[in-house]
């Protein structure tokens, strides 16, 4: 190994830290200390590889440029002299600590010291910048320096090694590159590093035009709504000052509110111009959000809205942790979907059926009404304009942001990595998610990847015709059109699955290779023929609760009904926990289990909201009917959009590595939810609403 001035600065911050705690500072106390003790012998191989991407960062060759070697030389010098902001570049870059042989191997530094450090002397000014570098280790790679303990450790471990370093700006990224391979080489032989990432703090929003039309697009929107909400007030007040009546100066006086509230008057019907304006109104849109009728609609479907948004929350706080974030007990991370209570977490995925179900019931309950009123005629090019007019505008505002603007809202070690199908992707493929397509295209590199549902959800309902229709002409042609596409759904997903030798389900432990859990996403998970199941149900149950005002069941057939419902819930929940510990279904069994949960889940889902409609819900009923999830479960779609964007932003920016525990994803969780509802409420009233209300004020002014 190279001995140079780097071997001394690293290893004189390890002396220091160390001597404040053991208070030795003798000569025989140093020695020690510098990496032949008992504590260096664990850290000193990390130290030494940092000693020497110094060393050949300086070192004259070909494969460093001429100005990484002159500002390497330069930090060094002003290094050697004590200079403060010099030694900062050093201090900022990772050190290995406590924990190694727990998997604690991310060693990933101090980001904000690197990037907001600027050198300066006499006649040089030094901007540093910071990388991650992943060691590449397997267990045939040769073991040199380190100890045996942590040498599996690091061949064990789920996620690669990992170590910030904090270069000089004028560095490449094939320079550090370079530097990496050799000091690996002469202190780890036998494994790889890779350069992942080199990047400084995010600036320069002003000079991205793709960025600055975007600002402006949603300022013009933001202006717009404040302008439309001040007219709403001012509207308001006058046209209640106009019904106040001329009251005598000895009358009893009466508030103007009540004066206003006590008016029978119907007011005038705006013209088209204004009513598109006060679409944009934030008075009017949070009242819409916020408002709680009593109504005799299905009650229970917003809690259950609500709860299945914060299970797929929850979820994913989970599962994006475990990509973005750094842990220093990552076995106990790699642990958690093996408990027994985790479960209902390792099998989140079933709520998004639960929305597949919830879509399938308003569908059906809404259309087939407008059919009975149309005497079964369907306005086939308003049913699907509809549909996309509603979702496609606050989707697009989700994709621009997330393109152009979200570049610029953060930063972190691990920012631009946890961006990714954020920033990069939606720039390259967002306008296929304006088609609903991104669940066939690009799938590798899919734009707001968690928006994939939407596709599926879409692509149901263009085919939702060809059962509603049939439904409403004759139970009989019903029943044979879902049948059909239930057996074909169930059939496709087994064939699929068999074939294939995917899952049964996406698991969220490292049981089965990553290519084969992405291949599953991509040919089964993400694909409508292999998840119309619930939604099929979800018409069934649609039609069923649209066509029976009243439902008369003994207490032993409902007691009946609960108990199969619970339980199949239950088996579809744990039948693959056996998985989650590692003892893998047979080949048979994971494909019965992927073509048949969903649907059983979606069953199970259906006789509660029958139960509830009917009055046969109990306690469950009076949940899931409470009045503050009905305005929350109206924000579930923007809730939808966001989430996965809100907690990338938390996790990209975290600057530390974490412990992991239960509390710690419970407290994240409930930080993320509440930032999720917070944010989604006014991007509803801004992008979601104001649409729906001006599709209605456009239709009202061509029925008139």
């Amino acid at each position: 190994m190279q001995t140079n001035w780097t071997t001394f600065l690293t290893r004189w911050f390890v002396y220091i830290g160390l001597c404040v705690l053991v208070g030795n500072t003798n000569a025989a106390g140093k020695e020690r200390l510098t990496g032949h003790s008992l504590f260096g012998n664990l850290t000193s191989p990390y130290l030494s590889f940092l000693d020497d991407v110094f060393y050949y960062l300086d070192a004259a060759g070909e494969s460093i440029s001429v100005s990484c070697r002159s500002d390497t030389k330069k930090l060094v010098d002003l290094a050697s002299t004590g200079d403060t902001n010099a030694l900062k570049i050093f201090d900022a870059s990772g050190k290995a600590s406590s924990g190694i042989l727990e998997g604690a191997v991310y060693f990933i530094g101090f980001y904000s010291e690197c990037v907001n450090t600027v050198v300066k002397s006499k006649d040089i000014t030094l901007q540093s910048k910071y990388c991650l570098i992943n060691f590449n280790v397997s267990s045939s790679s040769h073991q040199k320096e380190l100890p045996r303990a942590s040498w599996l450790v690091l061949t064990k471990s789920a996620q690669p090694p990992t170590i910030g370093i904090c270069i000089p700006e004028s560095c490449s990224t094939e320079d550090l590159q370079s530097a990496t391979n050799a000091s690996l080489h002469n202190n780890l032989e036998d494994i790889g590093g890779n350069v992942v990432v080199c990047h400084t703090d995010q600036t320069g929003l002003f000079h991205d035009p793709g960025a600055v039309i975007t600002l402006c697009i949603f300022l013009l929107f933001f202006i717009t709504a404040v302008i439309a909400t001040v007219y709403d007030f001012v509207n308001e007040r006058r046209k209640c000052q106009e019904r106040i009546p001329i009251i005598k100066e000895n009358a009893i006086s009466i508030s103007m509110t009540e004066l206003c509230e006590k008016e029978d008057s119907k007011p005038k019907t705006p013209g088209l111009g204004v009513s598109c304006l006060l679409a944009f109104s934030f008075k009017s849109n949070a009242s819409k959000i916020f408002t709680v009728g009593k109504g005799d609609g299905i009650r229970a479907i917003h809690g259950l809205k609500f709860l299945s948004m914060a299970l797929i929350i929850l979820g994913h706080t989970f599962s994006f942790a475990t990509q973005y974030l750094y842990f220093l007990n990552p076995g106990s991370m790699q642990q958690a979907p093996k408990d027994f209570l985790s479960q209902f977490l390792a099998n989140g995925t079933l709520a998004v059926d639960t929305f597949y179900l919830i879509s399938g019931i308003l569908v059906a309950f809404v259309t087939l009404k407008g059919l009975e009123k149309l005497n079964g005629k369907l306005p086939i090019i308003y049913f699907y304009f509809h549909r996309y007019f509603r979702l496609t505008p606050l989707f697009m505002a989700v994709v621009m942001f997330c393109a152009f603007l979200l570049q610029y809202v953060s930063t972190g070690p691990n920012w631009l990595h946890s961006i990714e199908m954020y920033d990069k992707w939606c720039r390259q493929n967002g306008w296929i998610n304006a088609l609903y397509l991104h669940n066939f295209f690009y799938t590798e590199t899919m734009c707001l990847s968690h928006t994939w549902y939407l596709a599926t959800d879409m692509q149901m309902y263009l085919v939702t015709p060809l059962i509603l229709i049939p439904l409403y002409k004759s139970i009989r042609y019903g029943l044979i059109s879902m049948g059909t596409f239930l057996f074909a759904t169930i059939i496709t997903t087994a064939v699929i699955t068999a074939v294939n030798h995917y899952p049964a389900i996406p698991y969220i432990s490292n049981i089965v290779p990553s290519d084969v859990v992405n291949a599953y996403y991509k040919n089964v998970y993400i694909k409508p023929y292999c998840r119309i199941g619930p939604y099929i149900i979800g018409i069934a149950v649609g039609y069923f609760l649209l066509n029976n005002k009243e439902l008369v069941l003994k207490k032993k057939i409902v007691a009946l009904l609960w108990c199969l419902s619970i339980g199949l819930g239950l088996t579809v929940i744990y039948l693959m926990w056996p998985a989650n510990q590692g003892i893998l279904p047979s080949n048979a069994e994971a494909a019965s289990y992927s073509a048949l949960a969903r649907t059983v889940w979606a069953i199970c889902l259906g006789w509660l909201m029958i139960a509830c409609f009917y009055g046969y819900g109990g306690f469950v009923n009076s949940i899931l009917s409470w009045s503050p999830f009905v305005p929350l479960s109206r924000l579930t779609y923007c809730a939808y959009l966001i989430h996965p964007v809100v907690m990338n932003v938390y996790y990209g920016s975290t600057e530390s590595a974490v412990m992991f525990s239960r509390s710690f994803i419970l407290y994240t969780f409930l930080g993320n939810i509440c930032i999720t509802f917070i944010l989604s409420t006014f991007l509803s009233m801004l992008f979601e609403s104001p649409f729906v209300n001006l599709e209605k004020a456009i239709l009202s002014k061509k029925v008139s």
